[in-house]
């Protein structure tokens, strides 16, 4: 049985892997990369989290349902336990991780389950809407914030993760997936530069279709920059908040806006005048 230490008040996780460990036990066989970025830093004990949680006025936690996708070795979800969270759907598809998640959802007392699914399917939203897991939460109304789901995960460093971050956002404002349960708070670790993607202002370079559609659908803030020795592999990680609003700024009809705007983005560089015909 592997060695316990303290996370929280309550929750014990198994002894985290050095990165050396890391990169070599949880890499897929025959895999050239490392495995798939996670926090791997305890600094995400129950005072920090609840001190990230106050930043965004989450007062309800032990009320709360918690989606996380892509857990990893489960340092994050942890931490939402020990600040008092109700219940966390640890969502997990890499088998090395699902494994480690195993252990660590049978030292939390049934509050973490884990969920052998993959975040990116759009049939992990369709199952999570089951009797069993948020089938009697649904709430559709979109004039609060859904009291008792919050969608959380740990964005994977590669352009699935920024493919990820742009479905989300087409979820939003077409109320699908996710967001066909209610209006739902998301709180997604990510790269600093996907962070700066998505969040880019107008007449910035880096401004993309992800921006644009992110900010017709939601406020989206920076909560918490993690050091760069608090994830594997070392790089940092930023925590968003992104918080749908009541309505979408987009009027028109959504496949005729992506249409407009895709065409926008392929040709910004050219006049107006030559985009238009």
């Amino acid at each position: 049985m592997p060695a316990l230490h303290k996370l929280g008040p309550a929750l014990k996780l198994p002894k985290l892997p050095t990165f050396a460990e890391w990169s070599t036990q949880f890499k897929s066989k025959g895999a050239i990369q490392l495995p798939r970025a996670t926090i791997a830093s305890n600094f995400h004990g129950s005072i920090n989290v609840e001190s990230a949680l106050s930043k965004i006025k989450i007062d309800n936690l032990q009320d709360m349902t918690v989606v996380d996708i892509y857990p990893g070795l489960g340092v994050w979800a942890a931490g939402l336990v020990n600040a008092g969270c109700n219940r966390v759907l640890a969502v997990e598809n890499n088998p090395k991780y699902a494994k480690w998640m195993a252990s660590v959802a049978d030292c939390s007392n049934g509050v973490i389950e884990l969920v052998k699914k993959d975040g990116y399917d759009w049939e992990t939203y369709v199952d999570l809407k089951k009797p069993e897991y948020l089938g009697s939460l649904i709430d559709n109304d979109w004039s609060r914030v859904h009291p008792h789901i919050l969608f959380t995960g740990t964005i994977p460093k590669t352009v699935k993760g920024d493919q990820l971050i742009a479905q989300f956002a087409t979820y939003i404002n077409n109320k699908m997936a996710m967001h066909s349960n209610g209006r739902i708070q998301m709180l997604m670790w990510m790269q600093e530069a996907l962070y700066s993607k998505i969040t880019a202002p107008p007449g910035s370079s880096a401004r993309c279709k992800m921006s644009v559609v992110l900010e017709s659908c939601a406020k989206v803030e920076k909560v918490h920059t993690t050091d760069i020795m608090d994830v594997y592999p070392r790089t940092e990680y930023c925590l968003a908040n992104i918080t749908p609003l009541e309505k979408s700024k987009i009027k028109a009809d959504w496949d005729v806006f992506v249409y407009v705007l895709k065409h926008l983005m392929v040709m910004q560089r050219k006049p107006l005048s030559k985009m238009i015909k």
